[in-house]
């Protein structure tokens, strides 16, 4: 950002720089903030923002987000990022004006967590306002990601790069269901095969010794207690792979029926998170609504709503019954994330590893408001058996190549 423009620049993060649901309590004489700053894989993350707020014109504003409440509610993480030099304001939304000549635009930032009910949260100087998500993180994904590698290919470490959160039960069940295919396939079902295939031809063999009539595909006459054995070992692979088709069906039902509890209206709806915010972000461009954590900006001025919360990167305009023009940018994240990818021949969902580095500039040009969605291309490793592969075969999203620029994914003019 530093070098992208001269002038004054400011820097909006909008929630969830830190998580601290993820770090435990802190030791005397220190905070959250302060043991993620000393972790030695961020510390160019921290310098080069560093050295961007210490630029002539520079000024970074820090609004929190579900992930990082206690930004809020505890002083002294203001104070160690005000002394360190990542910050130099704290609000719950940021609004400022941009204007060339006689045109004036408004632009609105928040973090967006507030159209998400299950991580709405009421009072952020509560700390003991606790939404939902809250506690599906510091419950569950913190407690469960410690024990690591629990099977072969599922790896509970990786369970909070999962997107979105409620699929996790499906990421568990698909990997245990490609981790069970990938055994059955290598230790039973080829060895299988081979013997088979030296079953059939020893039977052959023993049809032309004897004398009897060559019947390659019906010699189990020649060697019928193989032939049974053959049979029952195919019968039990079978009921195998049924046993997990229906434990993957039976979870999934599970899953909806949990999701449906929590909101009966929604209990014959797909919900999205990322829909939802969107179709109330554009209630608010209409005029239909307020900001929610900014309810005294008056919504008809409001030219452009950036938010971030739901991972998931859009750029979209639309137009007011009054003929105005209006757009809505959500920032994305910088998180490598886990996306289910639907498989061939309706098997379980295969889990791909994707970056998703994107940010947002607003700036004006000539007499126009230019807004702009980035993103920094970067490939994942990805740890996929040879089943998921094949079933997820041009399906999954291309990797780009290493060492990447940063590209322009979608942009606006007002």
């Amino acid at each position: 950002m530093a070098g992208y423009r001269e002038g004054p620049v400011e820097l909006v993060l909008a929630g969830d720089f830190f998580d601290f649901l993820q770090i435990r309590e802190a030791p005397p004489r220190s905070d959250r903030a302060a043991l993620t700053l000393a972790r030695p894989e961020y510390a160019g993350m921290f310098e080069a923002l560093r050295r961007f707020n210490e630029g002539a014109d520079r000024r970074v504003i820090y609004l929190p987000g579900n992930h990082d409440a206690e930004v809020w509610w505890n002083p002294e993480i203001q104070q160690t990022l005000r002394k360190r030099g990542l910050a130099d304001e704290f609000d719950f939304s940021y609004s400022a004006c941009f204007q060339a000549g006689e045109k004036r635009w408004t632009v609105y930032c928040e973090h967006g967590n507030q159209f998400d009910p299950a991580n709405t949260i009421e009072d952020y100087k509560d700390r003991l306002d606790t939404p939902l998500g809250h506690h599906v993180v510091m419950d569950f994904t913190r407690r469960v990601a410690p024990f690591g590698e629990v099977a072969r290919g599922v790896d509970l470490s990786e369970i909070k790069n999962v997107y979105p959160l409620v699929a996790i039960p499906k990421w568990i069940a698909s990997r245990y269901f490609y981790n069970a295919v990938g055994i059955v396939t290598a230790y039973l079902l080829a060895p299988l095969l081979v013997a088979y295939a030296v079953y059939r031809v020893a039977a052959y063999v023993v049809a032309q010794a004897g004398n009897d009539p060559v019947r390659f595909f019906s010699s189990y006459q020649e060697l019928p207690r193989l032939h049974e054995m053959f049979l029952d070992i195919g019968i039990f692979a079978l009921l195998t792979l049924l046993v997990f088709a229906i434990f993957f069906l039976v979870v999934k039902r599970a899953v909806r029926r949990a999701l449906a509890a929590m909101d009966p209206e929604r209990r014959h709806q797909r919900y999205s998170p990322a829909e939802s915010s969107v179709d109330k972000v554009r209630e608010i461009l209409q005029g239909e609504a307020l900001p929610p954590m900014g309810p005294t900006v008056p919504a008809e001025d409001i030219d452009v709503f950036v938010s971030g919360h739901t991972h998931l990167p859009s750029l979209a305009e639309l137009e007011r019954p009054d003929g105005q023009r209006r757009v809505m940018v959500n920032s994305g994240c910088f998180l490598r994330q886990l996306r289910p990818v639907p498989a061939r021949f309706k098997g379980p969902p295969v889990f791909v590893s994707e970056f998703v580095l994107t940010h947002a500039r607003v700036y004006v040009q000539d007499s126009s408001l230019r807004v702009e969605l980035w993103e920094h291309p970067k490939p994942a490793e990805q740890h996929l058996t040879r089943t998921e592969r094949l079933l997820s075969w041009n399906r999954r999203p291309s990797q780009p190549p290493a060492g990447s620029k940063a590209r322009l994914r979608a942009s606006a003019l007002l």
